[in-house]
């Protein structure tokens, strides 16, 4: 009997543990597919600053690869939704929370992209730039930008402290400490590293975008393996 309530207890475990892996690869598929929303807008804008028109055949590919991409993740997300319905098990309180903000920071990550990427246009017939590079580092109107602070600066800190301290249990905190010593020792090793080759002329000039993206990869990335490994 002793074994039987053992083996069931354990079921339920993996379950859950499933479930709450099935749950995070939805949220990466949708953050996934904010992403390439917001490229598929950055793509258009480019286009139509530079004169619009019909697409080319290699516009069209671009296009269609970023809508085939779309499809797949959306259809990933209806996949793992029907698992999780049929295995019956109920989320817990603390987990649903956690996926809500994560989605939800998602989401507004994504409408803060799609609002940068429509200010480009300008920027891209002004500058005659690279449509691309106009995106990312030309001027932002303050309609923008002033909205984009408070976000970052006052809503994000107050998520993040909610986050720690209300969210996560001692596992995951342990899985966010350790994404951030080795994403500290990436910052700290391959800056200098980086400066020194363009130095030498082997590398283009640091640049900051680049450096901040590559530290929050590496943190989400040892995050996502220490919390559903």
């Amino acid at each position: 009997m002793t074994n039987l309530t053992e083996s069931a207890m354990f079921d339920v475990d993996e379950k859950a543990g499933n479930n709450a892996q099935r749950i995070m690869w939805m949220i990466l598929c949708g953050v996934g597919i904010i992403m390439i929303l917001g490229a598929i807008a950055g793509f258009l804008s480019a286009h139509s600053a530079e004169g619009g028109g019909p697409l080319n055949l290699a516009g069209y590919a671009v296009l269609g690869v970023f809508i085939s991409v779309t499809l797949i993740l959306a259809f990933t997300i209806w996949k793992l939704f029907q698992l999780v319905k049929q295995s019956g098990e109920r989320v817990p309180r603390r987990e649903k929370l956690n996926r809500n903000i994560i989605v939800a920071c998602g989401g507004l990550g994504g409408i803060m992209g799609l609002a940068i990427a429509a200010s480009g246009i300008s920027n891209i017939s002004e500058q005659g730039a690279d449509p691309f590079v106009a995106l990312l580092a030309g001027p932002l109107p303050l309609i923008i930008v002033v909205p984009l602070i408070f976000v970052w600066g006052v809503i994000m800190p107050v998520v993040a402290w909610f986050w720690h301290t209300r969210v996560i249990d001692e596992q995951e905190a342990n899985a966010y400490r350790d994404g951030g010593y080795y994403a500290g020792y990436a910052f700290l090793m391959l800056t200098p590293l980086w400066w020194l080759l363009w130095r030498g002329g082997l590398l283009p000039e640091p640049d900051g975008v680049a450096i901040y993206l590559s530290f929050s990869l590496v943190w989400t990335a040892v995050w996502f393996w220490k919390k559903y490994r």
